[in-house]
C-alpha cells in the first residue's frame, strides 16, 4: 500500500474511509457534560443496529470524556464508529470489530442573527433503509456546501428527488404555517436530529411531520433550522420572501436559554 506516494506497511484500510462503512455523531460538551448523551448514544446504538455493525462499550467513550473535560470543559466532540479494517471488496468480515474516534472542536458561540435561505438545486437521493441515520456517507452534503458558498446564502432548504423537503444542509428544519408547527417526514432521507428530537420532546410537542413541497414552506409564517453544535437559529427570509416573525419561538429561544446556562 502507498500513502502520498509513498509505502507503508499497513495491508488494510479502514472501511469508514473506503466505503463510508460507518457512522457517527457531533455533540456539545458544555460546562464539563456531555449535552443530551442519553439520546447520542441512543443514536450510536440505532445506526449499529440498523447497520448489523458491533458499538464500542459505552464505558470506554465515557472514560474517555472525563479526559476530555479536563482540558475542554466546553467543546464539540465527534464520534465515528467504523466496521473495521478489511483489504478489499465490499463485503464485511464476520469477526465484529470495530473502530472508534473521537475528535474535539472548539465550541461555537450562539448566533441568533435571522437566515436567508434558498431552496436547493441539488436533491437528496431517496433511501429508505437509511434514512434518518447520520452513516458516513456524506458526499451529499459536501455538494450543498458547496452549492451554498457559491450562491452566498446563509442555508438551503434540500429536498429529496420526489421534491418533498426533507432538511437544511447540516440542520433540521422547523416551520409555523399560521395554525400548526410542522417538521418534514423523514422517511425516505434525511437526519433525525437530536436538536429536533429535544425541542419537539421538550416545547414543540405537538409538532407536525409533514410531506411538504416548497410552496408549502415559502408561505410559512415564522421558521428556524437547529443542530446540536448550533442551537436553534430563526430564518428570516425564504428565497425572496421576508417572514412576517423573524425570530425563534418564545418557547425555544427560553429553553435553550436554559440548556446554555446549565448543564443538562
Amino acid at each position: 500500500m502507498w500513502h502520498n506516494g509513498k509505502p507503508i506497511s499497513q495491508p488494510a484500510l479502514d472501511r469508514g474511509l473506503q466505503f463510508g462503512d460507518g457512522h457517527f455523531t457531533t455533540l456539545v460538551i458544555r460546562h464539563g457534560q456531555p449535552e443530551f448523551w442519553p439520546r447520542h448514544w441512543q443514536r450510536l446504538t440505532e445506526a449499529s443496529q440498523r447497520l448489523g455493525m458491533a458499538l464500542p462499550p459505552r464505558h470506554e467513550i465515557e472514560q474517555l470524556f472525563q479526559l476530555i473535560v479536563q482540558q475542554q470543559p466546553n467543546c464539540v466532540v465527534k464520534i465515528i464508529v467504523t466496521r473495521g479494517y478489511s483489504e478489499r471488496g465490499y463485503a464485511p468480515s464476520v469477526d465484529g470489530s470495530v473502530n472508534w474516534y473521537v475528535t474535539t472542536a472548539p465550541l461555537p458561540t450562539w448566533q441568533q442573527r435571522a437566515l436567508h435561505v434558498e431552496q436547493a438545486e441539488f436533491q437528496l437521493a431517496i433511501q429508505p433503509r437509511l434514512a434518518g441515520l447520520k452513516t458516513l456517507n456524506r458526499l451529499e452534503q459536501v455538494l450543498l456546501a458547496q452549492e451554498r458558498t457559491e450562491r452566498q446564502v446563509d442555508d438551503l432548504i434540500v429536498c429529496d428527488s420526489s421534491l418533498h423537503i426533507v432538511e437544511a444542509i447540516s440542520s433540521n428544519l422547523f416551520w409555523y404555517d399560521g395554525v400548526n408547527w410542522r417538521i418534514p417526514q423523514l422517511k425516505n432521507a434525511g437526519i433525525a436530529g437530536i436538536m429536533q428530537a429535544e425541542i419537539c420532546a421538550a416545547v414543540l410537542p405537538k409538532a407536525i411531520p409533514t410531506n411538504a413541497v416548497w410552496n408549502d414552506l415559502i408561505s410559512a409564517d415564522q421558521a428556524f433550522v437547529c443542530n446540536t453544535v448550533l442551537g436553534p437559529r430563526p430564518i428570516g427570509q425564504i428565497g425572496s420572501r421576508q417572514l412576517p416573525q423573524q425570530g425563534l419561538p418564545e418557547v425555544v429561544n427560553t429553553w435553550y436559554l436554559n440548556v446554555l446556562s446549565k448543564s443538562s
